[in-house]
């Protein structure tokens, strides 16, 4: 069996999680513009939508199978629809996650821990668990894991995010040599800065609670990467598409920083 994923991307299959705004709908939608048809999960129906008619509009092909990935049951259907009647899998991009509290460790609740934990590294255990039978069956199966710089460096009052973001590398690494035999590769990207609507969200929460402005934290964040600037969310994209060609086959356990320059490890 071929694997189309190697092939210009042309009759490949792909699951985003998260495809319903920011990086998620952007890598959707790159991966759909290469010829792949993409599955789009997230928790609201109405953005996926939207994300997916984008891409018809524009030729290509996309569905919405809404859920949340700390849902096993959910996790089980949407491997399936991906896999089709083809019943393989080719592309698995790990992107669902949520912000969490902005806060010092002392003033989390366990509530707040558990949720932040839950989405951002037990939904990535479990969205590989349920797709791994079907990316088995592809000739090189991709698993692209989206996580953060945050957590390989420190960020105060992010302990939860930083926690389940530094976790991702841990399994990143680990699932690439339990299935690198079976010719499945799995790396990870971690941004930092991407500009969009998260990236404002996070600013003004922290700048609230470090007592400055957003812009003033925006300075002093871009300050400390060696371009003295953010990313893009093609950047991000454009390592994914390479992550998932063949050009990456010998490729796997990775962590890549797209970070302009923040971090180099």
């Amino acid at each position: 069996m071929s694997n189309p994923a190697t092939n210009g991307f042309a009759g490949a299959s792909a699951v985003v999680t998260g495809a319903g705004q920011g990086i998620g709908a952007a890598i959707a939608r790159g991966l759909a513009a290469k010829g792949t048809h993409v599955v789009l999960s997230g928790r609201r129906p109405a953005t996926l939508a939207a994300v997916r008619d984008a891409i018809r509009a524009d030729g290509g092909s996309a569905e919405v199978c809404a859920g949340d990935v700390t849902d096993p049951a959910h996790l089980d259907a949407l491997m399936a629809i991906a896999a089709g009647s083809r019943g393989v899998l080719d592309i698995l991009i790990n992107n669902a996650g949520i912000a969490g509290p902005t806060a010092p460790l002392a003033d989390l609740t366990l509530e707040d821990w558990n949720e932040t934990i839950a989405v951002n590294l037990t939904g990535v255990f479990l969205a590989c668990k349920a797709a791994l039978p079907f990316l088995k069956r592809a000739d090189h199966g991709k698993i692209v894991n989206i996580g953060s710089v945050t957590g390989k460096q420190p960020l105060a009052n992010r302990s939860a995010y930083a926690a389940a973001k530094l976790g991702i590398v841990g399994l990143t690494r680990t699932l690439a040599l339990e299935v690198g035999p079976e010719d499945i590769s799995v790396n990870l990207i971690s941004p930092w800065l991407v500009e969009g609507a998260r990236l404002g969200e996070v600013i003004s929460s922290m700048s609230k609670e470090r007592g400055l402005t957003a812009e003033q934290l925006r300075a002093e964040m871009t300050e400390g990467t060696a371009f003295k600037r953010t990313v893009r969310e093609s950047d991000v994209v454009e390592m994914v598409l390479f992550l998932c060609s063949s050009a990456a086959d010998n490729l796997t356990g990775q962590d890549i920083n797209i970070s302009a320059g923040a971090v180099m490890y």
